[in-house]
C-alpha cells in the first residue's frame, strides 16, 4: 500500500481509517498488508514513524508490516528504521553526483554499486544489526537499468556488491 504522491495531503485520521477498514479484508484471506511511505516531499505519508503510529492506533500490528524502502529512507531523512515491524526492504542506489537529495526522483533510481549515495550498506547493517531477517528486492526505476543488455550480470554485481560490502 503506497500513499498518494501528488501533494494532496491525507489526514492521519483519514490514514487510520483506511487502515482499519483493510483490517478485516486482509485477516479474512490470511494476508499481510505492506505500507511502504514515500519519502517525496509530495507524499502524504513520508516516514515509517507516522506510519508505525498510524497502523498502531487501528490496531493493526499483526495485520500490517512496513516496506522499508532505501531510497525513501534517504529522501524522508527518517533515522528510525523498524525492524521488527518490517515486510520487506527494497533496494536501490543513486549514483549521479549533480542530482540533489531534494531533486531525486524515480528516474534516478539504479542498482547499488560503490557510487551509491543513499548509504544502501549502512541501512542494510542497521536493519540487520536490530534483527530484520526478511526479504531484499531491487527497485531500480532508470531507463538505463531496463534497458541493460545483460540484467543479469548487472544484478548479480549488485548483490556481490552488497555482500562483499556488508
Amino acid at each position: 500500500m503506497c500513499p498518494l504522491n501528488d501533494g494532496r495531503a491525507v489526514s492521519f485520521g483519514d490514514l487510520v481509517t483506511a487502515l482499519k477498514a483493510m483490517k478485516p479484508i486482509l485477516e479474512e484471506r490470511g494476508l499481510t498488508g505492506l505500507v511502504e511511505p514515500l519519502g517525496f516531499p509530495v507524499s502524504s505519508l513520508r516516514t515509517k514513524t507516522e506510519a508505525v503510529r498510524a497502523i498502531d492506533v487501528a490496531g493493526g500490528g499483526d495485520v500490517y508490516r512496513l516496506v522499508h524502502d532505501t531510497f525513501h529512507h534517504h529522501l524522508a531523512g527518517e533515522t528510525a528504521f523498524f525492524p521488527e515491524r518490517t515486510g520487506l526492504v527494497h533496494i536501490s542506489g543513486v549514483t549521479d553526483p549533480a542530482v540533489s537529495v531534494a531533486d531525486m526522483l524515480d528516474a534516478h533510481r539504479v542498482l547499488v554499486d560503490g557510487a551509491d549515495r543513499l548509504e544502501n550498506i549502512a541501512q542494510i547493517r542497521a536493519l540487520e544489526a536490530a534483527g530484520y531477517k526478511g526479504p531484499y528486492s531491487f527497485e531500480p526505476f532508470a531507463t538505463e537499468v531496463h534497458d541493460l543488455k545483460d540484467p543479469a550480470a548487472a544484478v548479480k554485481a549488485s548483490i556481490d556488491h552488497i555482500a562483499g560490502a556488508l
